[in-house]
């Protein structure tokens, strides 16, 4: 049967309320993405001042089924599920038997069990019609005098499994749900496909509706599978942006397939190639069993300059890889040390892939991160964090566990999802002031509001893909306490400035950082990845995500707060540049004070990319004023504002590399 077409077998809003939502966001981003390419001129001011004193709000843009007449009962989310098998290979076609106990409590005629396949990553979605088709389903109960009325919903990827007739489910009675069944190998083509990145803890999300009210509580247990990688394809090699001459320092390097993906199974072994002179290092390194793919190599140079290693395969099956630029000097020459991080990662635990440990492991063993923040949502995905209390302690106990002071840090963090003023991040120096306050609560559905209730927490919000994508940025709301860095790359997208060549999504004008900067606000600029794909710091090929590049006096949560306050950070859309930009002793992120608002202004310079350099301007006001072109690797640029100035005047640096990355400093302002 299809729901479309049988209207009394549609579930109720709490049957598939997230499916529905997964599809409103995807109708939306991809009707709108043709926009960009409408977009106006670079650097068009997007806001004058003066308007926002009449501003109204937005409208709501997703509006969430309306639940509360639904109360859970006693019978509703109970009994028990199992799995088999409980391994598969990603893009692989499958066969995944449940069984699914009926628990003392029965479920009435009526009632019912619904199963989500995922909707992310290009699962198969589950059918009932057609048996020689991917993804078809069949289900049995182990009672023949029990009818059932079975659904596929496609488009939401959702199967519904309902009592009908006059008989109930009793207790241990069982269902039989077979996704991508063969009919005992009669049709191999009715297998479905799995996800395409690599996780622990995936699931076919259950709900139960034991009274028949149409009300669909999950099963407070799933039964998880693992997704594991396919054959090594290519190798992976990470540094860190700095080094001191004469200490040593460790590079990652990880086997990955060719959707990036971590081959823990890989063993073998390397070569390792220093580029340049003065860099000791062993000429190969093993993987052994223990290793899950990834392993740390030691390097030691002897002499200032920059330093890269090429890590190749002798044997040739595995693409090479080359280490971002590293940066050696004398420790007495550097204040701040540069570190790379990603402030915006999802996983399991709402929308994304991956156990919040896969995340975790990722960011430092494979993309070599000095630091991460998961971000899962309050309220987005199949059990919001807003109504369980036992995931998001999770979430904190894990976060906490792979704190390491000096080597990794992490930070308490969700990701308030609201659909009206945009989506920000919250990130907690502690996990003992954590605390998610909804946007769905009526207390917290407004930035002020929530700003209110963090109160004196020591903690930041950091808007993201503000110029569009999932949800633009309404500007009229910003509090500089909570509020220092925005968020200018992410996978969605570039929300600089409306005509950006990797403009995100469905542009909303209004919405751009340089609207933000326009209203006076003052904001650092960082990259986030917003990975949804288990890759943090990384994206898959062809999809490179957002980073952050943060000048800290050491790594630790202090000393990034601080970075993070002060602004003393940059942005790029993956690549591993290194950036200085200055006015004089003003850095980039700070405010310099002038005794005459005419003097000139002599702007400095810096920028080592990964690749080749294209073009390097500054920006005055949202206006280029110079860009003068790239040549190799290095660049050096220092210009004098003649113009007169006026307080309130800010600049930046743009840079592009060869490669399509991009680099933005954080703003320097004029007093």
């Amino acid at each position: 049967m299809s729901l479309e077409r049988d209207s009394h077998l549609v579930p109720p809003a709490s049957a598939s309320s997230f499916a529905w939502l997964v599809t409103m966001f995807m109708f939306f981003w991809i009707t709108h993405a043709v926009l960009a390419a409408w977009a106006l001129t670079p650097d068009a001011a997007a806001f004058s001042p003066q308007d926002s004193d009449n501003e109204p709000d937005p409208k709501p843009r997703v509006v969430l089924p309306d639940e509360s007449a639904f109360k859970p009962s006693k019978a509703d989310g109970r009994g028990t599920v199992r799995v088999k098998p409980d391994v598969f290979k990603v893009s692989s076609p499958v066969t995944i038997e449940y069984e699914f106990t009926v628990a003392s409590t029965g479920i009435a005629v009526g009632g019912g069990v619904t199963m989500s396949v995922s909707r992310f990553w290009f699962w198969t979605p589950a059918q009932t019609r057609w048996p020689d088709q991917p993804g078809y389903t069949t289900v049995k109960c182990s009672r023949n005098d029990v009818k059932l009325e079975v659904a596929a919903d496609v488009a939401n990827s959702v199967l519904v499994v309902r009592v009908a007739g006059d008989k109930p489910l009793a207790a241990a009675d069982t269902l039989t749900i077979v996704y991508g069944d063969t009919q005992g190998g009669q049709h191999p083509t009715a297998r479905g496909r799995s996800d395409r990145y690599a996780e622990r803890g995936e699931r076919f999300f259950f709900k139960v509706d034991g009274d028949g009210d149409g009300f669909f509580v999950p099963l407070e247990n799933q039964a998880m599978f693992r997704v594991e990688a396919k054959e090594a394809g290519r190798l992976l090699a990470y540094a860190p942006a700095q080094a001191t001459t004469g200490e040593p320092f460790e590079i990652t390097i990880a086997t990955v397939d060719q959707t990036y993906n971590r081959v823990e199974s890989f063993v073998g072994t390397v070569n390792i190639e220093p580029v340049g002179d003065g860099v000791a290092v062993a000429k190969t390194a093993r993987f052994d069993p223990g290793d899950r793919g990834a392993i740390r190599v030691r390097v030691t140079c002897s002499q200032d300059g920059v330093a890269r290693l090429k890590v190749a395969d002798p044997k040739g099956r595995l693409r090479e890889a080359v280490t971002n630029p590293t940066v050696v000097a004398a420790a007495k020459h550097r204040r701040y040390t540069l570190y790379w991080g990603d402030l915006q990662i999802h996983s399991n635990l709402s929308d994304g892939t991956g156990s919040a440990e896969d995340i975790y492991d990722y960011a430092r063993d494979v993309a070599g991160l000095d630091l991460a923040a998961l971000t899962d949502h309050d309220h987005w995905g199949y059990r919001p964090l807003d109504t369980d209390p036992k995931t998001w302690q999770h979430i904190l106990k894990v976060t906490a566990d792979y704190h390491r002071p000096g080597s990794f840090v992490t930070f308490p963090a969700y990701e308030w999802t609201n659909w009206t003023y945009g989506h920000r991040h919250v990130l907690f120096r502690h996990e003992h002031e954590a605390t998610i306050f909804s946007w769905q609560s009526p207390q917290s559905d407004h930035p002020e509001k929530l700003w209110k209730l963090l109160g004196d927490r020591d903690c930041m919000t950091i808007s993201h893909h503000t110029g569009g994508g999932p949800m633009p940025t309404f500007w009229k709301y910003m509090n500089p306490k909570f509020e220092t860095v925005v968020e200018v790359a992410s996978v969605h997208g570039v929300s600089e400035v409306m005509g950006h060549p990797r403009c995100i999504c469905s542009p909303v004008a209004s919405g751009m950082v340089q609207s933000a900067l326009a209203r006076g606000y003052r904001l650092g600029m960082i990259g986030s990845g917003d990975a949804h794909d288990g890759h943090p710091g990384l994206g898959s090929p062809g999809r490179r995500a957002g980073l952050a590049g943060i000048y800290a006096k050491e790594l630790t949560r202090d000393a990034i707060f601080e970075a993070l306050r002060a602004r003393r950070v940059y942005a790029t859309t993956g690549c591993r540049a290194i950036l200085r930009f200055h006015m004089g002793l003003a850095k980039m992120g700070s405010v310099a004070h002038l005794d005459d608002p005419n003097d000139e202004r002599t702007f400095s310079l810096i920028v080592l990319g990964d690749a080749p350099i294209r073009s390097v301007t500054i920006v005055k006001n949202n206006e280029p004023k110079v860009t003068v072109p790239g040549t190799g690797a290095f660049a050096t640029l220092e210009w004098t504002d003649t113009d007169p100035g006026s307080g309130g005047d800010y600049y930046y640096a743009r840079i592009e590399q060869e490669d399509g990355e991009w680099i933005w400093s954080s703003p320097i302002w004029i007093e």
